[in-house]
């Protein structure tokens, strides 16, 4: 499946589709550790490219929303998980640190500016939080 945009001019990957009751959503998958801030509390970051991508999905309108999903690691070390989560991008815009901060490396080696989302604002991926879906 393929989403074509006359504004969208770079090439961007979809890491999977889930058709749920009402809406589509395209699912943006990242293995992640929770960082931690004294006010926020235990977070995830999403950088900013692909936050932007899921906004993209999210402005097309009809029934196309987003998802942004987390396989949370307890290391970077032994990548053993901890849980599978997931926020929808309505929940995600709303909670988000509009603070972009520093990350860790991209995947291109240079640094990455990332949103933080509140872990606490995650729903445990299970059968049947994507059944309401």
């Amino acid at each position: 499946m393929t989403f074509q945009s006359r504004l969208l001019c770079e090439i961007s990957d979809v890491d999977g589709i889930f058709w749920g009751q009402q809406f589509t959503y395209p699912l943006e998958i990242k293995e992640k550790t929770a960082g931690s801030d004294r006010r926020m509390g235990e977070y995830f970051g999403l950088d900013l490219g692909p936050f932007v991508k899921l906004a993209f999905y999210v402005a097309k309108r009809g029934n196309l929303h987003s998802i942004f999903i987390v396989r949370e690691i307890d290391s970077v070390e032994s990548r053993q998980l901890v849980n599978w989560w997931f926020i929808t991008f309505d929940q995600l815009a709303r909670f988000a640190s509009w603070n972009p901060q520093a990350g860790g490396t991209s995947m291109t080696g240079g640094a990455s500016t990332v949103v933080r989302i509140p872990k606490a604002e995650f729903t445990t991926l299970d059968r049947a939080a994507l059944a309401a879906l």
